[in-house]
């Protein structure tokens, strides 16, 4: 054992000291008076002793070794006697981890990190007091370094004629070299936690955003565009962007302007800030590489070994055995990409995959730079790899997503168009055919009694269904009819494995079906359909599949009713607008669509500046011919002249309507005065041959008209309701005239 014990050290501690042995970190035990009971040896070499011996030897008596040295706070206060960890434990109190400076018996700064326990008995009181130090020497005089690195770049910073700022990951300043300052007249009082569009300008932030994005995203970034100082007009070629890590995450990103005539410094400095953040790099899970290219070395990383799948101290430095690791079908893009670099002296970016051990495929980025000696040749190449299988899986089933949703928005705009669905369901089924690639896509009408074929969609390979009356196999079995009516679709992987007859093996085998998705189509809870995917080979049915083919299902079922509701609306409204435009008695057009008519023409010949007559006619004294013949048989005449008033027109344009009771109106489109005169003319020749009697009138012994014509031209300051004034002007002079007469209004 290489501990010493002072007299008297108790049995109970005395059991534990081959454990404190073992232990990393030095550990002193004091008794209730202060005196040193035990120390070992990590204690000992903490405090400069070379044995625990010596160690025990110079701290004798109470509390006597506080003199052996003086401990300063991390401020370099000096610790009162009082506060020292092991007069505290005695005390009762548990010291936290403090750390303390000091000079040790060989005049050497030293640095503990040390805590303090007190060690009560069964009855709570304190017996001992334990005291456990860490040596922080070496790890404070790294810090140190570290500062003193840090100070170093940024006075190298501050010479360099390249701007240089640092943010932080949501674009505020953090440093800013001498040159940056100056450029965008900030200073360095001002510039932490300020906003780089606030210092940099609007315009140029916006040319930034692109890269800066890549930079904090963990990935390199160069931007070339000229730059315009705000002291005076410099021009800047390049913006380099580098991500700033802390472990994993990207903490912020390094700006480096570099002016045309700063190159070579630039690249200095891109070099001095690859190696200062190669271990932020190896701390984040990222490979970094560094290929020496005129003894062909590669070295690695060990993160950069674990994304190939190899054990840390494993690769042999070999280019050929990277090759080996890569996929075969990536060579050839991977060795383009290096000569690519080569050659333009740009940025080496790949992107390839690994098989691992395990046989799983790994994609892997491969970010690097190529160097370059003063004469211009390639002596390196480093960089750093990233795993990005993750986002190649994303990716992929993000895009086969997006080819869903687009295919499903195109099927959607396919059948949503005003032409019969049954019109657009080839286009449709031979779409969602290829994407899931299939062999037959079938929509069946169950309603028939042997089914109908509405649509289908096949490869050339295959025998079309579309000549045969047929009903689907599955269809009529109970077991599958159940779960159809509840909407469930029905999978077959292989019909071979299924207990199906000998006619219904001989209908799948003709078609050459091995494979069947059927999705029902239900309106309501009735079955009327299905949709049958089919295959020439086994397959299993994939969850992406059957979801698609239900999607496609449901809009073609939908479509499918919406064509049939507007069919039967049509037909409706059909009727509904035949009833509401004719006059029920004489089946020709009521008032109201005399005047939709009327108004619509009048607009239409506004634009041609054509003629519009209208030809008011009133029966002679047909309240006589009622009170003598009865209102049937008024009814019956009114019926005769309306037909008569019918044949005397014959252009579809024209059109007679009852105006109301025994008066008519005849609307002619495009006619003058001498023609709409001809056919009141027309009208009265075959008034008077039909020789309708009519003993109760004043005029003559059968039906007379009167009527009253007017033509107008249509212009802007008239209206319609002008027409008919003229016109009905006319009709009274006729009648004040003896009536049986045609009066054309001026």
């Amino acid at each position: 054992m290489s501990s010493d014990l002072a007299p008297g050290i108790p049995p109970a501690v005395a059991t534990f000291l081959p454990l404190l042995e073992q232990i990393d970190e030095g550990v002193q035990v004091f008794d209730e008076q202060g005196s040193l009971l035990y120390a070992n040896e990590r204690a000992a070499q903490n405090l400069g002793f070379a044995t625990p011996k010596a160690f025990l030897k110079a701290h004798q008596g109470r509390f006597c070794g506080l003199q052996i040295v003086t401990f300063c706070s991390a401020a370099g206060v000096p610790l009162p006697p009082d506060d020292y960890p092991c007069v505290q434990a005695l005390k009762g109190q548990r010291v936290a981890e403090q750390t303390l400076h000091f000079r040790d018996r060989q005049e050497r700064d030293r640095c503990l990190a040390v805590r303090a326990v007190p060690l009560r008995d069964d009855h709570g009181m304190v017996r001992y007091g334990a005291v456990l130090s860490r040596d922080l020497t070496a790890a404070q005089a790294i810090a140190q370094k570290l500062a003193q690195k840090d100070c170093q770049l940024r006075h190298m910073a501050d010479l360099i004629p390249s701007l240089v700022a640092c943010l932080d990951a949501q674009e505020h300043h953090v440093y800013a070299n001498a040159a940056y300052l100056k450029a965008f007249r900030t200073t360095a009082a001002d510039l932490p936690g300020s906003f780089l569009q606030a210092v940099v300008g609007p315009v140029l932030y916006q040319q930034l955003q692109l890269p800066l994005k890549q930079a904090l995203q963990g990935e390199l970034a160069d931007i070339c565009l000229p730059i315009n100082s705000l002291q005076t007009p410099l021009q800047y070629s390049r913006v380099s962007l580098i991500p700033q890590l802390e472990g994993a995450a990207v903490a912020g990103a390094y700006l480096i302007f570099s002016p045309i005539s700063a190159h070579q410094h630039t690249n200095n400095l891109l070099q001095t800030e690859t190696d200062f953040f190669r271990h932020s790099l190896e701390a984040a899970s990222v490979g970094t590489w560094d290929w020496h290219l005129n003894h062909q070395e590669l070295l690695w990383s060990s993160p950069q070994e674990q994304l190939f799948g190899l054990t840390p101290g494993s690769f042999d430095g070999q280019p050929e055995t990277f090759f080996q690791l890569v996929h075969e079908a990536d060579h050839d893009t991977l060795k383009a990409a290096i000569a690519a670099a080569m050659e333009t002296r740009q940025q080496f970016v790949a992107e390839f995959r690994v098989r691992l051990p395990n046989q799983q495929i790994r994609w892997l980025s491969q970010r690097g730079q190529v160097l370059r000696n003063p004469d211009g040749r390639v002596m390196r190449m480093v960089g750093v790899t990233f795993d990005t299988t993750a986002q190649h899986t994303a990716q992929a089933l993000l895009m086969q997503q997006m080819q869903r949703d687009r295919l499903i928005a195109k099927l959607s705009q396919e059948i949503s168009r005003p032409e019969q669905v049954t019109k657009a369901l080839p286009r449709v089924f031979e779409a969602v055919r290829q994407h899931l690639e299939l062999d037959r896509l079938v929509l069946i009408d169950l309603r028939e009694a042997a089914g109908e074929l509405i649509a289908e969609a096949q490869t050339p390979a295959v025998e079309s269904m579309s000549d045969w009356q047929m009903r689907h196999p599955w269809s009529v079995k109970a077991v599958y009819l159940e779960k159809f009516k509840l909407g469930h679709p029905v999978g077959i992987a292989d019909v071979q494995q299924q207990s199906l007859s000998e006619a219904e093996l001989s209908f799948l085998q003709f078609f050459d079906v091995q494979a069947d998705l059927s999705i029902p189509l239900l309106e309501g809870e009735q079955l009327w359909g299905l949709l049958s995917a089919q295959s020439r080979q086994p397959r299993d049915w994939l969850s992406e599949e059957i979801r698609l083919l239900e999607t496609v299902g449901r809009l073609v079922s939908t479509a499918i009713q919406r064509d049939r509701l507007h069919d039967y609306l049509t037909r409706a409204n059909r009727k509904l607008k035949r009833f509401a435009y004719l006059d029920g008695l004489t089946q020709v057009p009521n008032r109201r669509r005399f005047e939709h008519f009327l108004h619509q023409e009048w607009r239409r010949l506004m634009r041609e500046q054509a003629p519009l007559a209208l030809i008011m006619v009133d029966i002679d004294h047909f309240k006589a011919y009622n009170d003598v013949y009865g209102h049937q048989a008024g009814d019956d005449c009114l019926r005769r002249v309306a037909g008569l008033l019918r044949s005397a027109i014959q252009r579809p344009a024209d059109m007679v309507a009852r105006y109301g009771g025994e008066e008519f109106a005849i609307v002619l489109p495009n006619t003058n005065v001498e023609g709409a005169e001809t056919i009141a003319e027309k009208i009265q020749i075959l008034i008077h041959r039909a020789q309708i009697p009519h003993k109760g009138s004043l005029v003559s012994k059968s039906v007379t008209l009167s009527m009253g014509l007017a033509v107008l031209y249509p212009h802007p300051l008239k209206v319609p309701d002008d027409l008919i004034g003229l016109a009905d002007q006319a009709l009274y002079q006729a009648k004040d005239n003896g009536r049986d007469r045609v009066v054309a209004a001026p």
